[in-house]
Parts: structure tokens; sequence; C-alpha cells
């Protein structure tokens, strides 16, 4: 048996392999571990086995191996896949970001032209209230000064308006001009209340009521038409028909009659004291 083991194999004689058996004998017989370890290709060896009649008995540099059968081929290509997949996720963050980049752009200048224009109402609106404190300020100031004065001069105050009672005594139109050089005008009654105040003044005097325009018409100094009057019967009669007292157009108040009816008409000529009116 030993003998068998180590005779010299004859050459001369022909055997045939299984070329299936050949490929996965040789597979299993020369390729080691260093070299699937290694991962070295060897790119003149990938000639495939149809192209191969047959394999020479301890042919080891006829084994074959195709690129995507070795391990180490397919963590390259899961390698390469892994890396085209990242860097579509890159590519699609990158879109993604820049759009919310665009969109957020476009809100700040939205919010920022929205901040401006509420900042402009705001300076707008805080001119517009010093301006009115301002005219406020000077309104109180004129009106302070204006009551001392009108107190100091015999002006009095009733309700809105302030009055002057003369101590002359003047024709209708010459009284009304000491009014208006005065600032203001002969008195025009708009109440009961307003016709019993001066009515308390105890003198007879002018007011600013006149129909010496159109006759029977009767209007205020303002130019408004008279709607109630406060005549003491039987006035207003012109004059009674009395031609020596000529026309009577013009109204006093007589402190004669009683209250509230004391209005007479009389002829503009006549000299009495006047009332004038200034209205705050």
């Amino acid at each position: 048996m030993s003998e068998a083991i180590y005779a010299l194999p004859d050459m001369t004689k022909k055997v045939k392999f299984n070329r299936g058996e050949m490929e996965e004998r040789t597979v299993d017989i020369y390729v080691s571990a260093d070299t699937l370890r290694d991962g070295e290709t060897s790119t003149k060896r990938e000639e495939t086995a149809d192209t191969t009649s047959n394999y020479g008995p301890g042919d080891q540099h006829s084994v074959h191996f195709q690129w995507w059968k070795r391990p180490s081929g397919v963590a390259a290509v899961c390698l390469g896949l892994l890396c085209v997949l990242l860097l579509a996720g890159i590519v699609g963050l990158s879109v993604q970001y820049s759009n919310v980049s665009k969109n957020s752009s476009a809100e700040r200048d939205q919010h920022q032209t929205s901040y401006n224009n509420l900042t402009k109402e705001r300076d707008q609106l805080r001119t517009s209230y010093n301006n009115l404190t301002k005219e406020r300020d000077q309104l109180q100031t004129e009106r302070g000064f204006l009551s001392r004065w009108l107190t100091n001069c015999s002006w009095q105050k009733f309700e809105s308006s302030w009055y002057f009672l003369s101590t002359e005594m003047k024709t209708w139109k010459e009284s009304r001009e000491d009014c208006l050089k005065r600032g203001a005008d002969l008195v025009i009654i708009n109440s009961e209340k307003e016709q019993i105040f001066l009515f308390n003044l105890k003198k007879s005097v002018w007011i600013g009521l006149t129909d010496s325009v159109t006759e029977g018409t009767w209007k205020w100094v303002d130019g408004t038409t008279l709607t109630t009057g406060y005549w003491y019967y039987p006035q207003p009669d012109n004059g009674g028909g009395i031609t020596e007292n000529g026309e009577e157009d013009c109204v006093e108040i007589r402190t004669d009659q009683s209250l509230p009816k004391a209005w007479n008409d009389l002829s503009c000529a006549k000299k009495l004291h006047w009332i004038c009116e200034k209205v705050l």
C-alpha cells in the first residue's frame, strides 16, 4: 500500500476529468484564504470556463473568478450604491433648504415692510399727538388770559359766552361798531335762560336784532332769522303808526316789563346802553 502511494505517476496514460468537477476542485485546492481576504483582482484571469475546453492537471493558473461573485466586489457595489443614495439625499436636502430659505426670506421682507409701515404710522400719530397737545396748551393759555382780561374789563360770563355791558349810551349802529372793535357783536339771545340773565342786568339795552333790511322780517346780526321772540304785548308795532317816531327797526330789552317778555322795537337812532357778546 505504501509503495503505491510513493510510486511515480505514469504520465503516458490519458485521464478524462469532468469539467464541472475540475472547476470545483480547482477552486477548493488552489484558492487560498489570503487571496479572498486581500481582495486582489486579477484582470488577466477573467476568461470564463466556456472559452477553455480542458484544464490540465495541476494547472493552478487556470482558476477563474467573476468579480461580482467575490465578497469584496459585493461590498464595493453596496458602498457605491450607498454613496449614490447619500448624495441624492444631500442634493434633496439642499434643494429643500434652498426653498425654505427663499420662503423665509420673502416672509422676512414682508414682516420688515409691515414693521416699517407701522413705525411710520406710529411716528405720524406721535407727531399729531404732540401738535394737538401743543395746540391744547396754547388754547388753555389763551383762554386763561382772555378770562382774566375779560374779568378785568367788566365782562361777565354766562354759560359758554362772555358779556360786556356798556357804561355809555349810543345808537344801535354805534353800539354794534363798539362791539366789533372788542372782537364781539351785539348779543344774540338763544334761550329763555339767557333772556332772564340779560334782563337781570337792570338796564335798558340794545340787542343784536333788527328788521332794517326788510320790514317785518327780524334777523339777528349773524344773519339768522328770528324763531323765538320775547316781545311784550303789543310789540313789535313799528311806532304804532305815529309818523314822528319814524321807523322802529331795532330792538331793546326794557326793564320796566315782566319776565321773560320784555322786548320792544325802537328807532335805531335812539341812544341806549348795549350788550356785547363773545362766544367761546
